[in-house]
């Protein structure tokens, strides 16, 4: 081979190389960089994988007027979900004061309270709620979702348990990392509208592994009223951030002898989201649809 004809080989050959190395580096670069876009995607918990066929969406926009959230009813006899805002229906968010209902069953399973023993003594401090400045029960602060009370419990379970409970339940992002007595207060433990549903279906048919008499003492204290042979159960919850009402909630179910409907519903905004109105909001759904 001519020695010009063989340099010119050589040279050729090494640039191939050069470049199969190139281009090599380059798509390791590229793929090395997508590997936490795809394991974000793969994590993401910020939203609920929600997947159910038997589905219909519905329009609620004038009920929600200003407000940004979703409505989620369950039907057990039909076996079918009705929401509004498909895209807020998954979405997590802080569960506020709704979380008062597992705290109370994680109480009553790990013997902090009972049935018939629930009294949690005031430590004096002044609260700006005239309802929380007294001794309490489970019934009373659930009622009036005295938040000290249930700082209580979960304290005295301590963290390690209610974090057992919490996976148990497979509750939200079940993140316990905001602290002890503010996790579930617009902090760290997030939860969407669709998985509130689901736990309070299998809370009041006592799918979760509790004992039965602390799932009947929890519906009791959630019990808020009667009416035409339909009990009404539910819990309000408000987060405020700065001294402004920016996410609401109405969660419980609607029981009778032939049909239970759960539901939950969630607002936010800037201001005046809170519990109060998230629950006239449900209340004037459930009535239109004619379940209470």
């Amino acid at each position: 081979m001519h020695l010009s004809v063989l340099a010119s080989f050589k040279t050729e050959t090494m640039l191939l190389k050069l470049k199969s190395t190139v281009i090599f580096t380059v798509l390791g670069v590229l793929v090395a960089g997508q590997i936490p876009i795809i394991s974000a995607m793969a994590n993401d918990s910020t939203h609920y994988n929600f997947k159910n066929e038997n589905v219909l969406y519905m329009d609620l926009s004038e009920e929600f007027a200003n407000f940004e959230g979703s409505f989620v009813l369950y039907d057990s006899q039909a076996d079918q979900y009705h929401i509004y805002n498909e895209e807020k229906s998954t979405l997590r968010v802080s569960p506020n004061s709704t979380y008062k209902i597992y705290s109370a069953l994680f109480g009553l399973e790990s013997q902090v309270i009972s049935a018939n023993n629930s009294i949690i003594k005031w430590n004096g401090t002044q609260y700006p709620f005239e309802s929380w400045n007294s001794n309490q029960n489970l019934s009373m602060a659930m009622q009036n979702s005295v938040t000290w009370y249930f700082q209580d419990i979960d304290k005295r379970n301590e963290a390690e348990t209610i974090q057992s409970y919490l996976k148990q339940l497979k509750y939200g992002n079940s993140d316990m990392s905001g602290g002890i007595d503010q996790f579930w207060l617009e902090s760290s433990l997030k939860i969407s509208p669709v998985e509130q549903v689901q736990l309070l279906k299998s809370l009041s048919t006592n799918q979760l592994g509790f004992k039965e008499e602390n799932i009947q003492t929890v519906k009791e204290a959630m019990k808020l009223e009667q009416r035409n042979s339909r009990e009404l159960y539910g819990k309000t919850g408000t987060g405020t951030v700065n001294g402004n009402e920016i996410n609401g909630w109405f969660i419980g179910y609607v029981e009778s002898a032939e049909n239970t409907y759960y539901f939950a519903t969630n607002i936010q905004n800037e201001e005046n989201a809170s519990g109060k109105r998230a629950a006239e909001i449900t209340l004037s759904i459930l009535k239109e649809k004619g379940i209470y």
